[in-house]
């Protein structure tokens, strides 16, 4: 498949566009289009096109998701987070305009900013993009229902123990399998007991990319669908997502990473239970994402993997053979 003007999809989706815009009190032929995103793997295809007219829109659509992806209930959680978020004069999330029955043709309004992946690329100072997207997270978990509980690490140690048997079994091939099971086997030494954390609205997938930072604030993007969960999952997906691709080499997540950000998060500090374990967790997640064959991966695949390698020797001491 050829991607850019001549990807076949983006015509297919801007025919939807112009039959679907009238309806929505639009003029289709005020609006010039741009093709700003694209994926096209086995079990994935959507193009996401950017429309500047009258209004600024982002259109998004589906050709090919896996059987799990849930749409609807996906634009549902984006649109539950535009309406908690509306009346926050810094922390947003998009408003959908329109959405398909089966959610697989979706037009947003854009929101303004660039990702903090993309302020971290262009050399920014670290500590204030870690800040801001610390209050937006904040917000966000705020915004719903808040609910404090024991935190209860069983759950997460179980799931992990089952992906180390079956790298073991070869059904699931990582990169290093076997320094892999050896920090899975360690990794209830890492688990905090029986202490309060908080519960709230979960963002899903909270990742350098996942959240713009511009002039009138801070917008998060990609919502998965609503469940509530400790808020450390949202928090350890964002901070170890920095921590292998920007983070200094030394500590799993060092002092200058968890100051910046919990400048900014202060629905909890950084010893609540679930932001001290479950770091641990993300970076054996992320490693298991990683493909096994380094021909199968992208260049930054491939550094990420490195920096989850020297991150694991640091966090459980075992990633090294022999004696």
């Amino acid at each position: 498949m050829v991607f850019g003007q001549s990807d076949p999809r983006v015509p297919q989706a801007l025919e939807e566009w112009d039959r679907i815009a009238p309806d929505l009190g639009m003029d289709p032929q005020a609006y010039r289009s741009k093709l700003i995103w694209q994926k096209d793997d086995k079990g994935r295809s959507h193009v996401v096109i950017r429309l500047n007219g009258p209004h600024r829109l982002i259109l998004k659509r589906f050709f090919k998701v896996p059987e799990d992806a849930a749409l609807m209930e996906t634009v549902a959680a984006q649109r539950s987070a535009f309406e908690r978020l509306r009346r926050n004069d810094q922390a947003h999330a998009p408003e959908v305009i329109y959405a398909s029955p089966d959610a697989g043709f979706v037009l947003m309004a854009e929101a303004t900013g660039k990702t903090l992946n993309d302020h971290l690329v262009a050399g920014r100072a670290h500590a204030p993009l870690l800040r801001r997207a610390g209050a937006w997270l904040a917000a966000f978990h705020k915004s719903g229902d808040v609910e404090r509980r024991t935190y209860q690490p069983r759950f997460m140690l179980n799931h992990m123990a089952r992906l180390a048997a079956s790298v073991a079994t070869g059904d699931v091939r990582v990169s290093e399998p076997d320094a892999f099971i050896r920090c899975c086997t360690v990794l209830p030494e890492m688990a905090v007991q029986s202490q309060e954390t908080v519960s709230a609205i979960k963002h899903g997938d909270f990742n350098l990319r996942n959240i713009l930072l511009g002039p009138d604030g801070a917008t998060g993007l990609d919502f998965k669908p609503m469940t509530n969960a400790p808020i450390g999952f949202d928090i350890a997906r964002l901070l170890m997502d920095y921590a292998e691709l920007f983070q200094p080499e030394g500590q799993l997540l060092n002092d200058e990473t968890l100051d910046a950000f919990f400048d900014g998060y202060d629905l909890v500090s950084r010893d609540d239970p679930g932001v001290r374990f479950l770091p641990y967790v993300q970076l054996l997640t992320d490693w298991r994402t990683v493909p096994a064959d380094v021909d199968k991966r992208s260049w930054r695949q491939d550094r990420r993997m490195a920096a989850i390698a020297r991150l694991a020797d640091v966090a459980f001491g075992t990633t090294k053979s022999g004696p």
